[in-house]
């Protein structure tokens, strides 16, 4: 895991000097999405939100910080929450000035309860991929699929929609 930190970090780093005025700035945003976890036995999904902010190097680089709410799955009467922070790297490929995709590497620190069993917290590895769409200088719509690497899980995935405001 501090590996991971430590890559995410020393590239933030390096891709700084690389800011263009034009293309570089802070920007936040919101989302509505579907989140689903799969344990093996337990197959349970739900509606989600997130809140973010970011900030462009340039068109081709962002770090991002997501607040990520999982809703509450539950499976056959087992009811469980998720949510957390995801700290990401974005590296985005514009194919003209309104459309880009992108793909962004993280780390999300996570807190789950199952109710009844109690609750548990880590870091784990996470990665998305998606589409932006800018409608204006100043808005854009983004669709996105991540993954996150939660321990003693087969699967954990989130698919959003979301409005961006770049400043």
């Amino acid at each position: 895991m501090k590996f991971i930190f430590a890559v995410l970090a020393t590239a933030t780093l390096a891709i700084t000097p690389a800011v263009s005025s034009a293309q570089s700035g802070p920007y936040v945003g919101g989302g509505l999405g579907y989140f689903s976890v799969d344990t093996g036995g337990i197959d349970g999904s739900d509606m989600s939100w997130k809140l973010f902010g970011g900030y462009r190097m340039n068109q081709y680089f962002a770090t991002e910080l997501e607040y990520i709410d999982g809703g509450s799955p539950d499976d056959r009467g087992f009811e469980f929450s998720v949510d957390g922070f995801n700290l990401s790297v974005l590296g985005s490929w514009p194919f003209n000035e309104q459309f880009s995709a992108f793909a962004k590497l993280g780390v999300f620190f996570w807190d789950a309860e199952a109710r009844g069993f109690g609750d548990e917290s880590g870091e784990d590895f996470s990665w998305g991929i998606g589409a932006d769409f800018n409608f204006t200088d100043f808005l854009t719509v983004r669709g996105e699929y991540q993954m996150f690497e939660i321990e003693d899980t087969d699967s954990v995935d989130l698919a959003a929609v979301s409005l961006i405001y770049r400043f």
